[in-house]
């Protein structure tokens, strides 16, 4: 693979039509911030595939978002001249370095700053050219109105990769681990100070089914199991609701995960994935940032202005909550990036990463706590948020409610389908069977797990209260 300078070097005196592999390349745009996003690997939107279509990876076409998507900003007489940045040139009152923000001004401009060179694209040549910073300013110096300033700027990207190092190099604050393996393509690790080490979990490479990563094979489930008696006096009802999806999830296992598919992480009893905004794994991680452990655990964690942000003090600090549109789906790619960096390749970060919240919920009664509050958050605000609105759930048994969380959890039936089988002489059959063609594994576990709980009186006897949002 060739190294960023062969690649820099490589693009010099090319038309972005050489460059962009999408449909974005009308000679009268600009492309200084659609060349960069190419050369970086920036993709957030709005990018050219979002702006004209195409199959290829998207770049930013916008220098304003490119620069407020940096992780530090800052003026370059303090750039870190050894490193590779994006160096900005604009106006110096259209900028706030504290907000991080750049005026949508026409007279704006964005290059690669590496080796001691800004690579940028020359609008006027339509052409990637270089320059030194200093010749950089000067240029956009005479050819914009007003006093120009030169920025330098972080790509978030950057600050997502953590520096890993052996555990015996660790701060002693820090609960440093060592990975072993892969031995038959299973990973284990040990915790510094720990005499046994421990099970992660195996590789799974299939790319016929677009799997790329860890997850833990059924014949090795182990560690603390939830139970829903075991939380029925906090949580009421929902204990047992949560009891059956979380059976089909994961077993009930606290500490099951996966990094293979399209949402690069997933993990718990309740298999919270990484990719949803305002839900799921994200809201698992704000409420473990309330543990006094988790600084322990994730050191690189913060909360700046009430958004969780991977901080380091070099690199400033990456919003892991900011939105971006991929296709017809708004992700947290910042989330999902920091967790798993490398959708195709197995990589020291995402083993870590398995690896700290494995340990944790093995050996924490808090973490589980939490992982169960955050979980039970989840199914009674979409109780009355979604599913009621959507289905007139009020009076309905629980075994129905049941099974239509169960059904929208994974994802197996839309809201036509549901409403449907609500609509039959026999609703519980009939929402039994969404999703069985494509999922009979998933629907056998459900029965089983219904018949067991219902047989054991924990449910068949509450209907659902939609003003209370409660079974009675």
């Amino acid at each position: 693979m060739a190294t960023l300078s062969e690649r820099l070097e490589g693009y010099l005196g090319k038309n972005i039509n050489r460059i962009c592999g999408n449909r974005f390349h009308d000679p009268s745009a600009n492309h200084c911030a659609h060349f960069v996003g190419h050369a970086l690997g920036l993709t957030a939107s709005y990018n050219c595939v979002d702006f004209k279509g195409g199959s290829k990876p998207g770049s930013n076409i916008r220098v304003h978002e490119t620069f407020s998507h940096c992780s530090k900003v800052g003026d370059w007489n303090k750039a870190d001249l050894t490193r590779t940045q994006l160096c900005f040139v604009t106006r110096k009152n259209a900028v706030d370095l504290a907000a991080k923000t750049m005026m949508n001004i026409p007279e704006k401009h964005i290059g690669v700053f590496h080796d001691g060179w800004v690579y940028h694209y020359s609008n006027t040549n339509d052409a990637v050219v270089k320059q030194r910073p200093a010749d950089f300013l000067a240029r956009f110096q005479a050819a914009y109105s007003g006093d120009q300033g030169l920025f330098f700027g972080i790509p978030d990207a950057v600050n997502l990769n953590l520096n890993i190092t052996p555990a015996a190099q660790a701060p002693a604050q820090v609960h440093a681990f060592d990975l072993i393996g892969p031995d038959d393509r299973y990973w284990r690790a040990k915790r510094r100070g720990d005499a046994a080490d421990f099970l992660v979990g195996r590789e799974i490479i299939q790319p016929a089914k677009t799997f790329w990563g860890l997850y833990m094979p059924a014949g090795d489930y182990y560690g603390p199991v939830y139970k829903g008696d075991d939380y029925v006096a906090g949580l009421g009802h929902w204990a047992y609701l949560l009891e059956a999806t979380g059976h089909c999830e994961s077993g009930n296992r606290f500490n099951l995960f996966n990094t293979y598919d399209r949402a690069k992480f997933t993990f718990g009893f309740y298999q919270l994935a990484a990719h949803t905004p305002r839900d799921n794994l994200i809201l698992l991680f704000r409420a473990l940032m309330a543990s006094p452990e988790m600084a322990a655990y994730f050191p690189e964690l913060k909360m700046v202005n009430g958004r969780l942000c991977r901080v380091d003090a070099v690199n400033g600090a990456t919003d892991l909550e900011f939105e971006f549109q991929n296709g017809d789906e708004i992700q947290l790619a910042h989330f999902m990036n920091y967790l798993n960096p490398n959708r195709k390749l197995i990589d020291t970060q995402e083993i870590l990463m398995a690896a700290r919240l494995v340990h944790w919920a093995n050996t924490s009664a808090e973490h589980r706590r939490i992982q169960v509050q955050v979980a039970a958050d989840i199914l009674q605000r979409k109780m009355t948020q979604r599913y009621q609105p959507w289905f007139n759930l009020d009076g309905k048994s629980d075994i129905v409610c049941l099974i239509i969380a169960d059904i929208l959890h994974q994802g197996r039936g839309g809201k036509q389908l549901i409403k449907a089988a609500l609509a039959s002489a026999k609703p519980v059959d009939a929402l039994s069977e969404i999703g069985k063609a494509k999922y009979p594994e998933r629907v056998t576990a459900l029965k089983a797990v219904i018949q067991r709980l219902q047989t054991a009186g924990k449910i068949g006897h509450k209907r659902y209260d939609a003003a209370q949002n409660a079974f009675v």
